[in-house]
Parts: structure tokens; C-alpha cells; sequence
């Protein structure tokens, strides 16, 4: 098993967060983990990609370039990147509350959830990243739900216990959505 995994989004959404949490996640499932990151010079507003390789053998290099078989792409501005660096065969989830001009899926198949949109009903439009993680667990199996809810309860857990229920509804109803439209309910 080895899955390239590309994390995007405008800083500030989270993207970062939601690459380690499947690096804790993969640790946590006995699984090697690479983590690499790039971001504009603004703190919050510029672009941001986390890349994260999981596997069940030793990485040998942490380079995801072109070559994502998982990609996350939460707002327009970086959603060409994420469309040119999908590999065929791959997935691609895309916040369709930010993007409004999807392009045409080349040999990969795309994910639109309204995850913005779903998280300020949830309560704060600051869970998107968790709606989003549940989603590309569902489509994907690159971890066990179960796993991801533990890392989000230790993670979140010592520092913003409030934040702990609200950050695991957010990933179930991400989860869901995806089962739901898949047909495994």
C-alpha cells in the first residue's frame, strides 16, 4: 500500500492540519509517514500544500510532485494545481463552496462536497478541514475512521477539549456524505 497525498488550501483552512492528522493517523495504524510542506509568504490568505506519502513499506524519497493518487483541493486558488498534480486512477475532493470553476476530470475522479457550507451549519465554517478529512476517509480507506476520531480526541484533547465534538461530527458528517453518495451507507 502507498498512497501520495496532496493537502491544499488557502492558509488559515486548514489543510496543514488535516496532512497531520492522517501523518498521526498513519502512525497510530503502525504505517510510515512522510510530511512535506509549502506555503506562500502570507500567514494567512496565501496558498498552502501539505504532502503526505503513506505507506505500509520504508518512503524512499518525500517527493509528491505530479503524482498524487489523494488530492484535497478547499479553494479556487489552488485548485488548478490540484487537478494537474492527480495521477489517473486517483481522487481529487473539492470544496465546492469555494470552487466555482471545476474542470473536466482527466482520467481521475473528482469529489465535489459543499464543505465550507456544511461546516458553518455544523456551527463554524473553522471544521471545513475535518468535513473534508471524514470525506477522503470514506473515499479512500487510507485510514480507519476510528483511528482519525482517536488522533482528533488526543490532538485536540489537552489543548481545546471544547472543540473535540464539534472537530468529530464535522469528520462524520464528511464520512457520510461520501458513503451516502457511493451507496455504502
Amino acid at each position: 500500500m502507498l498512497h501520495k497525498c496532496m493537502f491544499s488550501g488557502s492558509g488559515g483552512q486548514g489543510s496543514a492540519l488535516m496532512a497531520k492528522m492522517v501523518c498521526l493517523g498513519a502512525i497510530k495504524e503502525d504505517l510510515k509517514v512522510v510530511m512535506t510542506q509549502t506555503y506562500g509568504i502570507e500567514q494567512r490568505g496565501g496558498d498552502s500544500t501539505a504532502y503526505v506519502i503513506v505507506s505500509d513499506e520504508p518512503i524512499g524519497s518525500p517527493i509528491v510532485e505530479n503524482d498524487a493518487d489523494i488530492a484535497v483541493a478547499l479553494s479556487q486558488s489552488i485548485y488548478g494545481n490540484c487537478v494537474e498534480g492527480v495521477v489517473p486512477g486517483g481522487k481529487l475532493f473539492t470544496n465546492s463552496s469555494m470552487v466555482e470553476e471545476p474542470k473536466d476530470a482527466d482520467g481521475f475522479e473528482q469529489f465535489f462536497l459543499p464543505v465550507s457550507d456544511t461546516a458553518v451549519e455544523l456551527g463554524t465554517v473553522r471544521c471545513a478541514n475535518m468535513v473534508m478529512l471524514g470525506a477522503v476517509i470514506a473515499g479512500t480507506g487510507i485510514l480507519k475512521m476510528e483511528t482519525v476520531e482517536e488522533v482528533i480526541n488526543d490532538f485536540l484533547g489537552a489543548k481545546k477539549p471544547k472543540l473535540v465534538g464539534l472537530n468529530i461530527d464535522a469528520l462524520r458528517t464528511g464520512y457520510a456524505a461520501v458513503k451516502k453518495e457511493s451507496g455504502n451507507e
